[in-house]
């Protein structure tokens, strides 16, 4: 095999692999804390309350989005789908630009 073959090769696999991906989302999943500000509450006394948020950019501001309990392994599933698509697309990228220099 010449090495324009085993990059073609290559390129095809991520192609391959960032199809396999799925859905996704761009954004930012973050686990927050805070206070709910009611006096009898556990979370004064130094047990906040947890929940999940997606941030992510539109129209140049930043969105923040609650993400529901039942929903938390959908959002954590689908920002790492993203994250895993963007690795493998700045690998192709490398793999696309030595095929271009080959010729």
């Amino acid at each position: 095999m010449t090495q324009k073959q085993i990059l073609q090769a290559k390129a095809r696999s991520l192609r391959s692999q960032m199809r396999k991906l799925g859905s996704m989302m761009q954004g930012s999943v973050i686990f927050r804390q805070m206070k709910c500000g009611k006096p009898n509450c556990r979370c004064t006394r130094g047990y906040p309350h947890s929940f999940l948020v997606v941030t992510y950019k539109e129209e140049g501001k930043t969105k923040t989005v609650y993400v529901n309990k039942n929903r938390q392994a959908e959002a954590l599933f689908l920002s790492k789908n993203y994250k895993e698509y963007r690795k493998l697309l700045k690998e192709l990228t490398k793999v696309n630009l030595q095929i271009l220099r080959l010729d």
